[in-house]
């Protein structure tokens, strides 16, 4: 598919979710679901209610070990969960960037940033592709989910743009992660390997956490049917926008994606 073509549909579908972040059924669901990935209920309690998308595939922040006066960015922030509570690792003399190229988005995780009374946190408007920041800016880039939303064809760039934002010795993780990018062949882990050294990561492990992703099917049911053009397939067993949603229910995610825990360090 054409890259401008992925792109529309993601952020016409994030807008969506943005625009349902402040109801209460959605809350409830998101809560269900990042629970799931291992969110403590202290966390989300730290956090404005609808910085919570529901969008999580893991808790980068529980394993970056980040340390008070670091920088940190996250690639895809969303409503600011993830920015948020890695704000409070890094403290005041510290500062946390999201990036998203969703505006609606970055609306949001500004106004939950006033709510939390976060003056460490910046968030830009842009692809994680190219990125308005300076060169080794960062002590640490984190992703929840989101690579895998770049276009095939786009997605080294991401990589190098990670490696590019770190200090030297600076570490890049990234919890969740497609099976579908080559997901009946088995070669999802080894594209991100590859991903990573050409981009001139070192020292890459990739660990699969062995999460249940059916817990997304509370997202599809909440979202009433709405296309999620992100999760399209030409396979059987597929995720076709617009498929009924009775016809999604039967489908096992996990054939689909999964949730890893993914560390590489630039040298």
């Amino acid at each position: 598919m054409d890259p401008n073509k992925v792109y529309d549909l993601v952020q016409s579908h994030y807008s969506e979710l943005a625009s349902r972040s402040s109801t209460q059924e959605h809350t409830t669901v998101a809560e269900n679901v990042v629970k799931a990935f291992g969110y403590r209920a202290s966390e989300l309690r730290s956090i404005p209610q609808n910085a919570n998308l529901g969008l999580s595939c893991g808790n980068p922040v529980a394993v970056a070990n980040l340390r008070a006066g670091e920088v940190v960015i996250d690639l895809g922030s969303g409503g600011g969960m993830d920015v948020l509570l890695a704000a409070q690792k890094v403290g005041p003399t510290g500062r946390a960037f999201g990036v998203d190229m969703t505006r609606s988005m970055i609306d949001v995780a500004r106004e939950n940033a006033k709510k939390a009374n976060a003056d460490n946190v910046i968030f830009i408007e842009s692809a994680i592709t190219s990125i308005p920041l300076p060169d080794a800016t960062a002590n640490c880039v984190i992703s929840n989910c989101v690579v895998n939303l770049v276009p095939t064809a786009e997605k080294p760039l991401a990589f190098k743009e990670m490696f590019r934002l770190l200090k030297p010795g600076g570490s890049s993780g990234h919890d969740g992660y497609p099976r579908s990018e080559a997901a009946r062949g088995g070669h999802g882990q080894g594209s991100i390997l590859e991903y990573l050294q050409n981009a001139g990561f070192g020292q890459v492990m990739i660990v699969d956490c062995q999460k249940d992703l059916n817990i997304y099917k509370e997202i599809f049911l909440d979202l009433n049917e709405k296309n999620c053009g992100c999760c399209q397939s030409g396979a059987g067993g597929s995720l076709e926008p617009g498929q009924p949603m009775t016809e999604r229910a039967e489908v096992d995610l996990n054939e689909w994606a999964g949730s890893f825990e993914i560390y590489a360090l630039k040298p």
